[in-house]
């Protein structure tokens, strides 16, 4: 899932620029780095962006733009945060364009689609969580690890199917004929993967999740 370059126009290559420098700014502010280094969890964090950076590099489809890759930036999103999880997945744009991987012109919109808008989808949906449904571990795992890394996916494609469409990179018609019905089978492998990591760091590596407090959940 990207935006190609060659139907990016200068302008809204430039916005995406700003928007995304800003939200970086905005995430370096509000980072917990006290919290990152006091529990070595800057190690994690390493590890994390080294398995996203592979399997983001794994694409599935052949037209440019029109492709799927796991995101796993909501399992991300519940060990870290918004604000680190933004950081990482600006970070792993770059390692991408490093990489060869994405195109530099493009980089910034397609992280904003593919990256900070899942993140932030995944955090809404684990505050909700947290706010208005029982303190249940089983709730955590199934409504922010499983269904909540769906719902983000299903935003993501929609959003990046969208911005092609508005952009007459690819008309509607050829997007739900040719990518649209391979959606369902992306969807399910994406929850199944952030849910089972979810509910692995829940029963052996609790401080692995900042959004999981253990003995709220646990005391219940």
């Amino acid at each position: 899932m990207n935006i190609p370059s060659e139907v990016l126009p200068t302008g809204l290559m430039l916005t995406s620029h700003l928007a995304l420098a800003t939200l970086g700014v905005v995430a370096v502010r509000q980072a917990p780095w006290r919290a990152l280094t006091a529990n070595s969890m800057q190690h994690v964090l390493g590890g994390a962006l080294v398995s996203l950076l592979l399997l983001w590099s794994f694409r599935a489809g052949v037209t440019p733009g029109l492709g799927y890759h796991f995101l796993g930036v909501t399992v991300l999103t519940l060990m870290f945060g918004w604000s680190l999880a933004t950081l990482a997945v600006i970070v792993l744009g770059l390692g991408l364009a490093v990489s060869g991987k994405l195109d530099w012109y493009e980089l910034s919109l397609t992280m904003l689609l593919t990256g900070v808008l899942p993140v932030t989808i995944s955090y809404l949906i684990q505050h909700w969580v947290t706010r208005r449904l029982p303190t249940n571990p089983f709730v955590y795992i199934f409504v922010c690890g499983f269904f909540g890394a769906i719902f983000a996916a299903l935003v993501t494609v929609l959003a990046v199917v969208g911005v092609l469409v508005l952009l007459d990179a690819y008309s509607f018609s050829r997007i739900a004929r040719e990518y649209l019905p391979f959606l369902p089978l992306y969807l399910f492998p994406e929850g199944l993967m952030n849910g089972m990591l979810t509910a692995v760091f829940v029963g052996l590596k609790p401080e692995w999740l900042r959004t999981f407090d253990e003995a709220r959940y646990f005391r219940s």
